[in-house]
């Protein structure tokens, strides 16, 4: 496991300090818009939030002091509220600590009048790093943040939500207390849900320091290589938070050489880093020279940073800075000194912490919980209805389906039985009709009908005569199959019977109550129903249309449908089904 934190490390080591600095070119778009027009608030608010998060603090307070301006000027509470806590946040990295609380107060005051809920709970988080950084009072830290989260957690503010976590988190490392590495994990699975990389960063590198806390190196140096990768993408700033881990997780292993590395890159990112990440770097460095036995060096550095922590007012590892000073000086067997940094130590680590404030915060965290708590069960329920819904309607949806499947099916099987009976009536009827024909064959042979070949007059016809030339009729079109004429016209077939066309009409109205064009087609249509009933018979539909007299394809199709009451391609699949079926 030693060879594989390491071997991880080492590859990130790499990248340190050697990635391109990215174009931002939302950066640039407000950076023309200011030197256009100066009193554009959305593109200060934009500028101010850049910097802060970029650590370029003076540059925040030039912006803010625009954005209170035209506040001001405009009776604008909310672009003053927000100018007032840029102003503040920026001070407060800088060590102006007066000045700062005085702006965090009047953003405070202005949220509280204004009832901006959303403005208020991220005023509770900078007022919970000032209680941190400049008073060194974790516990009116954690009630500060704890206050933000709950109105951030009341309005679903969820990135603001997951930022007051990681904050939270941050500060129970300070009091190496391990119950902070929930609030980091939450912070950091709701970076991933939100796909927020700051966020993600924030839970990153705290839930490092936890499992670093927990000695659990392993999952420690995951989180914290996560970390570095997205600083590195995103230029964030306070790289030297996550090289002091890195530096830490070397020690831990005795590598001595690159955590020292890892706390130098740390001392020296002095302008961008927050001044509790650059003494921690400093603690750091000194301890692994302890380790060395070079404690001369160790009390230099921890002087220095020291020093840095008093002229940038922040308190943050100042105790830890006397104890580990004490501690060398011990080692020297300097004990007048060793004495004298120790009670310091002891003082500065008294005011911190005490068994009121424990209590209280205990109380505190306890009640965070069990509203945290419920308000997962509740969820759960919710859920949990929401989730019989979708499957109460899922399955009402699938029953409506199976109906409908099955009432298709139904009809689908009705609809092939009716097919089917049709092309079986056809079937026999033709059989029948063949047979019939024979047999009238066979008597017309045996009988010598005489043949009147008097014309009929164009005068009148009797109803003897009418009867006789309609049978003429149609046995020419059942024995000439004249019908397969395409061009046939009333003309044709009276020249052909020897009578004139409007006689034609009448007698084919009044003998089959049909138009002379329905009467031809339905000639045409009982020959396909002949030709199709045979099984054998592979003659393509366009071919039978043509042959059959038909000008087109489509013609032939919606005559055949109507009249018998489905397609020729499908007469034709049922009569080979029922022959497969014999």
């Amino acid at each position: 496991m030693k060879y594989r934190i390491i071997i991880l490390i080492s590859l990130l080591l790499i990248s340190v300090g050697t990635s391109a600095q990215k174009k931002n070119k939302e950066l640039a778009y407000h950076l023309e818009v200011i030197k256009r027009h100066h009193d554009n608030s959305k593109s200060l608010n934009f500028l101010c939030r850049f910097y802060l998060n970029k650590g370029d603090f003076s540059k925040v307070v030039t912006y803010s002091e625009y954005m209170k301006n035209i506040g001001k000027k405009n009776n604008n509470q909310n672009l003053i509220l927000f100018s007032s806590l840029y102003q503040g946040e920026a001070q407060m990295m800088s060590g102006r600590e007066k000045v700062s609380k005085k702006n965090l107060l009047n953003a405070y005051d202005i949220a509280i009048y204004s009832k901006n809920d959303s403005a208020l709970s991220i005023v509770y988080g900078a007022l919970g790093q000032y209680s941190a950084n400049i008073d060194t009072d974790y516990y009116r830290a954690i009630q500060w943040l704890f206050k933000g989260i709950s109105l951030a957690r009341e309005h679903n503010y969820q990135q603001q939500y997951a930022l007051l976590l990681s904050k939270l988190a941050s500060i129970y490392y300070l009091k190496r207390d391990i119950a902070g590495l929930k609030y980091a994990q939450e912070s950091y699975d709701l970076g991933h849900e939100m796909n927020d990389p700051s966020i993600i960063y924030q839970g990153a590198i705290n839930t490092a320091y936890m499992y670093f806390l927990l000695k659990q190196n392993d999952k420690a140096t995951i989180y914290v290589m996560e970390a570095e990768k997205l600083i590195k993408e995103n230029e964030f700033y306070d790289q030297a938070n996550t090289y002091n881990l890195l530096g830490n997780l070397l020690s831990e292993l005795k590598e001595y050489p690159q955590a020292m590395n890892y706390y130098k890159e740390a001392m020296n990112d002095k302008k961008s880093s927050p001044t509790a990440s650059v003494v921690y770097a400093h603690i750091g460095y000194a301890k692994v020279l302890m380790a060395q036995n070079r404690y001369k060096e160790a009390i230099k550095i921890l002087k220095q940073g020291l020093a840095i922590s008093f002229a940038r007012t922040n308190a943050v590892h100042r105790s830890a800075i006397y104890e580990t000073i004490s501690q060398c000086y011990e080692k020297l067997n300097q004990f007048d000194n060793a004495l004298q940094y120790y009670k310091v130590f002891r003082y500065e680590n008294d005011s911190v912490f005490n068994k009121d404030k424990e209590r209280d915060l205990s109380e505190l965290r306890f009640k965070y919980d069990t509203e945290r708590q419920e308000n997962q069960i509740k969820q759960g329920r919710i859920e949990v209805v929401q989730k019989e819904k979708r499957i109460q309607q899922q399955t009402f949806i699938l029953i409506i389906i199976v109906i409908v499947l099955l009432l298709l099916y139904y009809l689908y099987r009705r609809k092939n039985r009716l097919y089917i009976s049709i092309v079986k009536q056809n079937q026999e009827a033709i059989k029948r009709e063949n047979d019939m024909q024979r047999h009238i064959e066979d008597l017309e042979q045996r009988c010598k009908a005489e043949v009147n070949s008097e014309k009929y007059a164009a005068s009148s016809l009797s109803e003897e005569k009418s009867d006789e030339l309609f049978r003429v009729l149609e046995r020419t079109m059942r024995e000439k199959k004249i019908y397969k004429d395409n061009m046939l016209t009333k003309e044709k077939v009276a020249d052909l019977l020897g009578t004139n066309r409007t006689y034609l009409s009448r007698i084919i109205n009044e003998q089959s109550n049909l138009s002379f064009t329905h009467y031809i087609n339905s000639f045409r249509i009982e020959e396909a129903v002949r030709l199709l009933s045979d099984p054998d018979n592979d003659t393509p539909l366009k071919a039978i249309s043509a042959e059959l007299g038909f000008n087109s394809i489509s013609t032939f199709y919606s005559l055949f449908q109507s009249s018998i009451g489905m397609t020729p391609s499908q007469y034709r699949r049922k009569v080979i089904e029922i022959k497969e079926k014999k």
